[in-house]
């Protein structure tokens, strides 16, 4: 169970509430596209599809299940826009460095799946999806892979949405939690 300080995206929602096939093929179309972005490591872009109030959180209650103890409401990370870009900063600095290139040059491939929507509020969506990310470091023949459930609450905006927030609850219990999960 998650323990949130933030509500889930679909707290007592019901999900028979549909949306119609152009919004839902919108939002469908909208992560496969920040997948690529994300992949293709195109960052200044990605964040551009960041809301300016977004938080990123994903919740530790995984910790308690392989015998470490939490309190309640702890996170791995919660970050808002400012962190997040601070990230991604950093991620672009260490790549520019020869000695951090080939231990950022993992090929990574996102798999978006399982998309519900739902409306929420004027112009917002709740928006659950599963995620598999596998990553590839040069020099090792076995690809690790994650999988997680995302909630996701999305904003349109002029010509396509905004993130407004994403819970990312990862089902491996004891993943190392690096950039590529956080994104």
């Amino acid at each position: 169970m998650v323990t949130s300080s933030t509500p889930v995206a679909f707290p007592n929602s019901d999900l028979s509430l549909a949306v119609g096939a152009g919004i839902y093929h919108d939002i469908q179309h909208f992560l496969c596209r920040e997948a690529l972005l994300l992949d293709h490591r195109r960052f200044d872009e990605w964040t551009a599809l960041l809301a300016n109030d977004v938080v990123f959180r994903m919740p530790a209650g995984f910790a308690r299940e392989i015998g470490m103890e939490t309190p309640g409401g702890v996170d791995c990370f919660q970050d808002d826009r400012r962190a997040i870009v601070a990230r991604i900063k950093r991620l672009q600095e260490l790549a520019e460095t020869p000695a951090h290139q080939q231990q950022l040059a993992v090929q990574t491939r996102r798999f978006i799946t399982n998309v519900i929507v739902c409306p929420c509020d004027r112009d917002e969506y709740n928006v659950l999806s599963y995620l598999l990310l596998t990553t590839c470091r040069p020099g090792v023949s076995q690809n690790s892979v994650y999988s997680a459930e995302r909630h996701d609450r999305l904003r349109r905006s002029t010509r396509t949405f905004k993130i407004v927030r994403r819970e990312i609850v990862m089902d491996q219990r004891n993943a190392n939690v690096n950039i590529d999960m956080y994104l």
